[in-house]
């Protein structure tokens, strides 16, 4: 499994486990959007800017992760937002070995249900920079 994969794993664990955790937690985007009811918080792929390869021996990489939160409500932005109050916090101190940095990149405009406008997503992408080895994703 490559360490993308690891980190957005790890934090839909760290979701799950967190107490009061104010949504369910998906991997995907596509089940979250289906349900008919209630917060889905969801961990998925962004892209990833070309590596650093000018040190001899490793590579620094940058992995966007997209977290979106699907919400149902009269003001579905702003239970959004709520949401992203409590996973904020989890994903910017989020740590384990092979690590250099984790940041915030931008959040995208509220996208609203064109059917009764009750439901929203609304997508935060965050940054992981993490090292390898140069022929590897997983260590």
């Amino acid at each position: 499994m490559t360490l993308r994969e690891t980190y957005i794993e790890a934090l839909i664990a760290l979701f799950g486990a967190t107490t009061g955790f104010p949504a369910q937690v998906e991997r995907s985007i596509v089940k979250a959007i289906s349900r008919a009811e209630g917060s889905t918080v969801v961990v998925h792929r962004g892209g990833e800017p070309a590596p650093d390869n000018s040190m001899l021996g490793v590579i620094d990489r940058t992995c966007e992760i997209l977290v979106s939160v699907v919400t149902r409500d009269d003001t579905p932005d702003k239970i959004a937002d709520e949401i992203m109050e409590v996973v904020h916090p989890l994903v910017m101190t989020y740590s384990t070995a092979g690590i250099i940095d984790v940041w915030e990149g931008q959040t995208d405009t509220p996208k609203f249900s064109n059917t009764n406008g009750q439901a929203c997503l609304l997508t935060v992408h965050y940054f992981i920079k993490y090292r390898t080895s140069p022929n590897s994703l997983s260590t």
